[in-house]
């Protein structure tokens, strides 16, 4: 993005907020054509000023900015459509979405996927769907998106369908293979847990737990060993993980 580009009335999110100066806020957000973006609304915070009502988090937004350097300067600021509302485990849930978001995107990297899939996310949780079930299969589009997504269509060693009657084992570096009796150590997981979370179904705790298992394994390839925050705080309310 060139320092000077104007953008008008993008579509976006904002993922996280805080004071800049005595009266800025610093943004990250989350857009359609230009991804994860900083910037700097000036004078949010004062008290006649209607920015700060509307920059919150989970809601639809119109956003115009100036780029200048690495930061742009926000210029214009509306609704895009009714806040998703979201309370309890829901909420906590789409902290989570908005700190794994930060943490596994550079800014001006544009990726409509990414940003169609967090949006598909906070639509859900706004529902009646099951919260562990949409995480989890948020957590694996978005690596999908990401070009990070696991293939759960074939056995990386053989190039086999996988089999919902056998075992298989997953190797970070390799993917899933079938499982050899005589190593115990393998994290293994069943070819019916595999099938059912590539096909996004997740309809019972045995294939919720192996899908929490597996995508905890490869998020932790990408994050590194430094815990999500709203990870552990979720963990600790709801107590079946997230």
């Amino acid at each position: 993005m060139s320092e000077r580009e104007r953008v008008l009335l993008e579509h976006g999110f904002v993922l996280h907020q805080r004071a800049y100066r005595n009266t800025s806020q610093l943004l990250e957000c989350l857009t359609v054509a230009h991804g994860r973006v900083g910037i700097v609304a000036r004078g949010s915070r004062r008290a006649a000023s209607g920015q700060r009502a509307l920059l919150q988090p989970f809601a639809p937004l119109r956003l115009s900015w100036h780029q200048r350097g690495e930061l742009g300067a926000l210029t214009l600021v509306e609704p895009a459509a009714a806040s998703y509302e979201l309370a309890g485990q829901q909420l906590l849930a789409g902290y989570y979405a908005n700190e794994l978001v930060l943490r596994l995107t550079a800014r001006d990297d544009p990726n409509a996927e990414v940003f169609s899939c967090y949006s598909r996310c906070l639509a859900e949780l706004a529902g009646d769907a099951q919260v562990a079930r949409t995480m989890r299969i948020f957590e694996m589009r978005l690596l999908q998106a990401l070009g990070y997504g696991l293939e759960l269509d074939t056995d990386a060693g053989t190039g086999e369908p996988l089999h919902a009657d056998r075992n298989y084992a997953f190797e970070a570096e390799h993917g899933l293979r079938v499982a050899a009796g005589d190593d115990p150590d393998a994290d293994v997981f069943s070819g019916r847990a595999l099938i059912s979370l590539r096909e996004g179904l997740l309809d019972d705790d045995d294939s919720l737990r192996a899908a929490q298992r597996l995508l905890g394994r490869m998020l932790r390839v990408y994050l590194g060993e430094r815990p999500l925050k709203s990870r552990l705080v979720l963990q600790d309310v709801v107590r079946r993980g997230l």
